[in-house]
């Protein structure tokens, strides 16, 4: 199959490659494969007209970034699609320049950490099925386990294609989920209650049940409270998937962990109040919130492994 090759230019500052560093394994699908010598994305990408395999290169972070698409695709129709797809995955139209501006009248400290960190951003999902089994899976867990469980169940349950000599992966099949049960999941080092939610939301996904991503972007906190009524989705889970999938940051995991002690840590606040300062964040900049919220969690967890790279 002949590949086609396309460009993405991100607004700048644009930075992903230190997101992959520090939220992928090595090597190992989640679903993307994240090949960090090569600063190289693989990923099989859902279209109009099924998987394509996709490979993305960052190139010029963050000031003059460049994002080399190559698609393994039927047709350059579905490969344009394909590329607009990665380009929303990895937010290339993020306008990270009006993000610190808004920041730097919130706050002077959240200012520098968005300057620091000059472009970075999370990846964002295609869909709410996406998003929660991804969140279920890191509820409670330390970021590692959770990434090599996760990790399996792509290898195992994932749609995948076999392309150019290259395996590109999607997220587990909810067919897959639903076929393995509770039982089947609990193998992967689940817990009883992770698992059943994995099954839950698995069938809500066949059955139609799931929200979509447009509803989630006009309504964000009604998603929220549909997504709670599903077994095992709580308040932290229902909002990471809705910023998960929203082009914006209007929500935050307020009561994260990590956000709490990135708080405590770069505003010197005490820990108690962390999450209604995180709160107060996000009313102050509804587009922006999540984001900065991200990045504290970010440099705390960075900050955990003497600021290097977590490997």
């Amino acid at each position: 199959m002949e590949p086609y090759k396309l460009a993405i230019r991100p607004v700048a500052p644009f930075a992903f490659s230190a997101h992959l560093d520090n939220f992928t394994l090595p090597g190992r699908p989640s679903p993307a494969v994240w090949l960090r010598d090569e600063k190289l994305l693989r990923m099989a990408v859902p279209t109009s007209r099924g998987l394509a395999g996709v490979e993305a290169a960052f190139r010029g972070e963050p000031w003059e970034p460049v994002v080399e698409v190559t698609v393994y695709a039927g047709g350059r129709d579905v490969a344009a699609e394909a590329s607009r797809i990665i380009g929303s995955i990895v937010r290339s139209d993020l306008d990270y320049g009006d993000f610190m501006a808004r920041v730097s009248r919130v706050d002077r400290r959240l200012h520098m950490l968005a300057l620091k960190h000059a472009g970075l951003r999370p990846g964002r999902c295609t869909s709410l099925y996406a998003a929660l089994t991804d969140s279920i899976v890191k509820q409670r867990l330390a970021l590692r386990a959770a990434l090599r469980i996760y990790s399996r169940l792509v290898e195992d349950c994932g749609s995948r294609l076999r392309l150019a000599g290259r395996t590109f992966y999607w997220h587990p099949d909810p067919g897959r989920l639903v076929g393995l049960g509770v039982e089947g999941l609990r193998r992967y080092g689940l817990t009883r209650a992770k698992a059943r939610a994995l099954v839950e939301v698995a069938s809500a996904e066949l059955e139609g049940r799931l929200p979509g991503v447009d509803e989630a972007v006009r309504d964000p906190e009604r998603v929220v409270g549909e997504l709670e009524k599903l077994y095992g989705v709580g308040p932290w889970t229902a909002r990471l998937a809705v910023v998960m999938v929203h082009p914006l940051f209007p929500l935050g995991p307020y009561s994260d962990l990590a956000v709490r002690r990135g708080l405590h840590r770069i505003l010197g606040i005490p820990l108690s109040e962390a999450e209604t300062v995180a709160r107060r964040i996000v009313g102050e900049i509804p587009e922006y919130g999540g984001l900065i919220l991200y990045l504290v969690a970010y440099e705390y967890e960075l900050s955990k492994h003497g600021g290097g790279r977590r490997g």
